[in-house]
This record gives C-alpha cells, sequence and structure tokens, in this order.
C-alpha cells in the first residue's frame, strides 16, 4: 500500500468533528454526546450502550451493514467515557466500518490517530478553547471542569493546538 494512503486524515477528521458540532447546534461547552448521537442518528441506525468490558477494554464499535453500535467500559471514569464515545463516533464518521473497532489511544494506526483528533476536536472544540483563553481563562482546572474532560485531555489538547503559549 502506498505511503501516502498510510497517513492519518487529521485535518479530515476535525473537519468532520467540526460539522457535526454546527449540525448539533452546539455553541459553548461542554459538548452533550447525547445530542451528538441524537444528530447522528437522524440520518444513520447508531446506538450506544455501557458495557462491563473488565479493564482491558475501553470501547468498541461494531458495524453490521447499515447498522453500528458503540459501547463504552461503565466502569471506566465519566472523563474516560466521554472520549471513548466521541472516539468511537470519530471511527464511525470517518468511514473506518471494516470490522470491529477498539479504542487504543495509544496506537499508531491512521484511522486510530483520525479517531482520536475527531475526539478531541468533538469534545474540546479549537474555536471554544481559543475564545476561552481569550475570554482570560488560563486555569487547566477550570477548562477542564467547563469542557467536562480531564485536566491531561485540556494539556493535551492545548499542545497539540500550540495554545500553551497563550496561557
Amino acid at each position: 500500500m502506498d505511503e501516502i494512503q498510510n497517513k492519518p486524515r487529521v485535518g479530515s477528521a476535525r473537519k468532520v468533528a467540526r460539522q457535526l458540532l454546527k449540525d448539533v447546534g452546539v455553541s459553548n461547552p461542554p459538548i452533550m454526546i447525547k445530542d451528538v448521537v441524537n444528530q447522528i442518528k437522524k440520518s444513520s441506525d447508531l446506538s450506544v450502550y455501557p458495557w462491563a468490558f473488565g479493564d482491558d477494554t475501553d470501547g468498541i464499535q461494531v458495524t453490521r451493514g447499515d447498522s453500528a453500535t458503540i459501547g463504552y467500559n461503565q466502569a471506566q471514569h465519566r472523563h474516560r467515557q466521554r472520549f471513548t464515545v466521541a472516539h468511537e463516533i470519530g471511527h464511525f464518521m470517518m468511514g473506518h466500518t471494516n470490522g470491529n473497532s477498539i479504542f487504543d489511544l495509544n496506537s499508531k494506526k491512521p484511522e486510530e490517530i483520525e479517531a482520536n483528533q475527531f475526539a478531541a476536536e468533538l469534545l474540546m472544540p479549537l474555536a471554544f478553547l481559543n475564545k476561552e483563553i481569550k475570554n482570560g481563562n488560563k486555569n487547566v482546572k477550570n477548562m477542564a471542569q467547563i469542557f467536562d474532560v480531564s485536566e491531561e485531555s485540556i494539556w493535551w489538547r492545548l499542545r497539540e493546538c500550540n495554545l500553551i503559549g497563550k496561557m
């Protein structure tokens, strides 16, 4: 397979997330996952369920025909559950439906990077982060509460978007 085809489509993943947020009508954090799922359900057969996976699995997406099901580990912290569901929605929206997808935050596979970028943009949109910083919010703990994500996620996102220097 050609090297170019193996490169993650980071820009596309972020763009798809932004369009979905626009379709949902989100204008402020936190992003409500149920609203995102309900928007997707208008055009696709998507179900999301809590499951008892054990310690080794955070989430999974299974697609059969025109139907997709996302399961997330009900034993994980709420912030982890939100990111996992957003990540699996990213797989679904980016067309990663050939087989099953198991959430792996550290994977270097292009489809995993795309799903992670989608999830980060969905839960912590760059425009919303810039707005918070512009309005003087430079407290990571406060930003994590506003976006309903972990402090680690906010730090990761600020670094990825080159916003730490603005803090």
